[in-house]
């Protein structure tokens, strides 16, 4: 059998809903898996989806089959052995499926944030391109035409704008090719998520998006019926944020000495304080799981709200980067041949 293609977060959630749907009719394990295996128009979810089938009409449990598939995230086999361990695997596959659907809107969000900056910066060195390439040398030529005095004292100027253009050049193509690697290099990606989070300019920003992604992973083990403690201890893997993992170390540390979970989730300030005194209001009148779905969808929309004001930051900066550079180079050039006409004049 060919090797199964890894899904995203978006095929994952589509998955687990579809799995979802089935398993919520009734239908047994097996023979769901193996009708959407024949529905699917992907051919590697329905490639997976066989594989499933075969697997669990065997005896195999779906946690132990999606892990030897390859193919799913390391916390979806996690939580659906939880799931079907604690009876509760309908109710765990339809939380699987909106968590990953919140983190496919997330991932969309980022990359759009990226994706704007890294099409400036790549028009930037086309730009610059033309300008090393063909504009400087044309004035080059130009100005070797005129008298030998006026054109050896245009000339260095001249020479000092192509190596500012040459530099800014280098540095705007080492910067693509920097920003490509972090993206399609995933050790470098988590190293760089890491640095963020304890960066000035950045680090507000990764909280933000640990928070949301913490608060996601908490309302879905919540809902599938998992303690808070043992929540707790499945979200550490989970976080990339420096200080926001040492943060869910001291709340687990704190509810294991035992303290109330409402308590530690305030001392240890892993989430604002009003969603803190909601959880602890919440923890005693019975509607746990509901407060953590509002704190989950809060926290997404706050995070969203994050990336677009930084997004509506970067760009106009690029773009004023850009004039910047390509009007000095731009105008090392021209004063001087301004000057040259003046006097010929």
């Amino acid at each position: 059998m060919a090797k199964l293609k890894k899904l995203n977060f978006e095929q994952t959630a589509f998955f687990f809903e579809q799995l979802w749907l089935m398993i919520n009719t009734g239908m047994q394990l097996d023979d769901g898996l193996e009708i959407l295996s024949e529905d699917m128009e992907d051919s590697n979810i329905s490639a997976i989806c066989s594989f499933l089938a075969e697997k669990t009409e065997q005896g195999m449990p779906l946690s132990e089959a999606i892990a030897e598939s390859g193919a799913f995230p390391e916390y979806s086999v996690r939580m659906t052995e939880i799931g079907g361990m604690s009876g509760k695997l309908d109710e765990t596959l339809k939380g699987l499926s909106e968590y990953y659907e919140g983190r496919a809107d997330m991932e969309r969000t980022v990359r759009y944030a990226v994706f704007h900056p890294c099409m400036l910066l790549v028009m930037m060195t086309i730009v610059m391109i033309i300008l090393v390439v063909k504009i400087i040398p044309m004035f080059t030529e130009i100005f070797s035409q005129f008298d030998t005095g006026i054109g050896s004292a245009v000339q260095d100027i001249v020479s000092i704008a192509y190596g500012a253009g040459e530099i800014i050049l280098i540095v705007l193509i080492a910067l693509i090719v920097l920003i490509g690697i972090i993206l399609l290099v995933p050790p470098v990606k988590k190293a760089v998520l890491k640095l963020a989070s304890v960066f000035p300019l950045t680090r507000g920003v990764s909280r933000t998006l640990a928070q949301a992604k913490l608060a996601d992973a908490m309302c879905l083990m919540i809902t599938s019926g998992i303690e808070p403690e043992e929540a707790l201890e499945h979200c550490a893997g989970l976080i990339s944020d420096k200080k926001l993992s040492a943060q869910l170390s001291d709340c687990l540390e704190r509810v294991r000495k035992g303290e109330y979970f409402s308590e530690a989730i305030c001392k240890s300030g892993i989430l604002p304080k009003m969603y803190a005194r909601s959880l602890k209001i919440s923890y005693t009148s019975g509607s746990f799981d509901k407060v953590w779905r509002k704190i989950s969808s809060r926290t997404n929309e706050e995070a969203q709200r994050t990336v677009s004001n930084l997004l509506s930051l970067v760009e106009p900066a690029i773009v004023l980067l850009l004039a910047v550079m390509i009007g000095a180079v731009l105008l090392t050039i021209m004063i001087p041949l301004m000057n040259i006409m003046s006097a010929l004049g």
